[in-house]
């Protein structure tokens, strides 16, 4: 059995590869890249290093999942018959799906791997940028929006813009939670100083441009709570937070869940008129109402030291979670009635556990 020795190859520039992933790669024997697709390979042919490619599984393959567990069990095999250096662009623990799948697989088998880290793109995008990531900020797989949800309140740095029909698809969901105009960069080839181009444009061009290929990243700085085309729940928190605190709004901050009580009910009715109205625009509105009720109560709740609008979530998550197991757990339901049974039997569980 041999070893897996895992390498990053940098954002792109030779001089972003290291002395030690030089030293390894030139030493050794039966080297593949995840890619050939890098500006660092025309490199490393003149420095005589030979290597494979998995470029050919692409093609082969539907979707990134299926290419990744390809390359991963490709290595492995090459392992088991010696030792194999396995390059990816950037840092090998950055957005590099192959190496985790590569990873899992060796503990589970008891391979060795060393990992070598190198430069990523995230740390060449705050370079080109010359932006200080200290506040925070989210990353994000462009291929994976439908799971990955940007959030305005911080920066978002989005991955994987392939092309300019993967940059379509980003664009619709990113205006899901952006205005049309939202100022965004679009960074080629982050660090590369004969490659780099940065460009800031409204979200809508996004899809115009005709340079993005597989070294283009989306950068888009947090959004102030006015100029936000959607609010989330964290910024209903805060406004509420603003509301009670000592500059906010004298009627808000006297309120206590005694002198709520009327408009929680008032706002439930309202719904229910809503639902039998049939009118879907007011049923929105009275639920944010509804909505604001929970968050008025967790809010005063906090402040005493009780409980946060956090522990409301997670308490109601959990209950949903345990309460279907024919879901989320091992039960099978193929009926309502085999609902109704499951849901009575997890009641009695969960009571018995709060009872202990």
């Amino acid at each position: 059995m041999g070893k897996v020795t895992i390498v990053g190859l940098g954002p792109g520039g030779k001089e972003h590869l290291t002395l030690a992933i030089y030293e390894a790669m030139k030493n050794h024997n039966n080297i593949f890249l995840r890619t050939e697709k890098h500006p660092v390979v025309s490199y490393l042919k003149q420095e005589g290093i030979k290597f494979k490619t998995f470029d050919y599984a692409y093609d082969e393959y539907d979707d990134f999942d299926a290419v990744y567990n390809h390359i991963a069990r490709s290595v492995i095999e090459e392992a088991k018959k010696g030792d194999v250096l396995y390059a990816v662009p950037g840092h090998p623990f950055v957005a590099e799906n192959s190496v985790q799948f590569i990873a899992e697989i060796c503990k589970n088998e008891n391979i060795e791997k060393q990992v070598y880290p190198a430069m990523s793109f995230v740390d060449a995008m705050f370079m080109a940028l010359e932006m200080d990531p200290v506040d925070g900020f989210q990353l994000i797989d462009g291929l994976q929006l439908d799971k990955h949800k940007p959030d305005a309140n911080v920066d978002n740095i989005i991955t994987q813009v392939y092309d300019q029909s993967i940059a379509s698809d980003i664009k619709l969901e990113l205006m899901n939670y952006y205005d049309d105009e939202q100022e965004i960069y679009v960074v080629k080839a982050a660090g590369v100083p004969e490659l780099q181009k940065i460009v800031k444009i409204p979200l809508y061009e996004l899809d115009r441009l005709g340079w993005i290929d597989y070294l283009t990243t989306i950068f888009i700085k947090k959004v102030e709570n006015n100029q936000k085309k959607y609010y989330n729940m964290n910024n209903l928190v805060q406004i509420m937070e603003r509301l009670r605190g000592k500059e906010g709004c004298p009627w808000d901050i006297k309120q206590t869940h005694q002198s709520l009580k009327p408009y929680l009910l008032e706002e439930s009715n309202e719904v229910l008129e809503a639902i039998d109205m049939e009118d879907e625009a007011l049923l929105e509105e009275e639920l944010g109402d509804v909505l604001l009720q929970v968050i008025f109560h967790s809010q005063i709740a906090k402040e005493r030291g009780s409980f946060r609008v956090e522990d409301v979530i997670h308490g109601i998550c959990n209950k949903l979670i345990f309460r279907h197991p024919h879901v989320f757990g091992d039960k099978n339901a193929k009926s309502e009635e085999d609902v109704a049974r499951i849901w009575a039997e997890q009641k009695s569980k969960e009571k018995a556990l709060k009872n202990q």
